[in-house]
């Protein structure tokens, strides 16, 4: 069997909501990375490791997943070792370590300083893992949560802003304000932005099968 259809296989058990999570902020990583720059295989890295970030998900309890109250201090707890799983997971499949990376590092600040888990033996998360950090928070903030509504743009934006050079890298911060303010989303956000983007590597830009 070819990886892509593995990693289509797991992907496909992942929670509806997850799975719709993991391919908007695929598509959103992959702007900003080719906003900054990156070469073509840092791109399928950062497009690969973007869309299975959330992979180790598919070992915690849907009720959990989508509690519409608080969740307690143990169901948080259980939540938070989801990265730690799912670079388990990329390691039994053998990806490489810049996917993995991502993977394990979403959830850390870019200052090294906060975030989980802290036992990941690298000081810093990577670049690419900064970028999906970036695009992880703002589909999460904008988008409908069981717990809460959505919120808009600007206070996504606030947030980022006021969290640049500890939580989040500043110079990713500063290329997703810089789209926002071409108008680049508009009010369509973020059914805008789909991962139907053509660039979207490994043929993974596929619907739920």
């Amino acid at each position: 069997m070819q990886l892509d259809e593995v990693l289509m296989g797991v992907v496909a058990e992942l929670d509806e909501g997850v799975f719709a999570h993991c391919k908007r902020v695929q598509a959103l990583a992959l702007l900003l990375g080719e906003t900054i720059g990156l070469t073509s295989l840092e791109l399928n890295q950062l497009g690969l490791g973007a869309f299975l970030h959330d992979i180790g998900k598919r070992y915690i309890p849907a009720d959990v997943l989508n509690k519409e109250a608080p969740l307690t201090p143990e169901e948080w707890e259980l939540v938070q070792t989801h990265p730690k799983l799912g670079f388990e997971l990329a390691e039994t499949l053998g990806l490489g370590d810049s996917v993995k990376r991502i993977i394990l590092e979403h959830h850390l600040w870019a200052d090294g300083r906060g975030g989980y888990p802290r036992e990941t033996g690298y000081t810093t998360p990577s670049f690419l893992s900064q970028i999906t950090t970036v695009a992880d928070v703002v589909d999460a903030m904008t988008s409908h949560r069981p717990c809460r509504q959505a919120l808009d743009l600007a206070t996504c934006l606030d947030y980022l802003t006021e969290n640049a050079e500890t939580k989040f890298n500043a110079s990713v911060v500063a290329v997703f304000q810089s789209l926002v303010s071409q108008g680049l989303f508009g009010s369509e956000w973020p059914s805008s932005l789909q991962a139907d983007n053509p660039s979207i590597p490994l043929g993974l830009a596929v619907g739920r099968r």
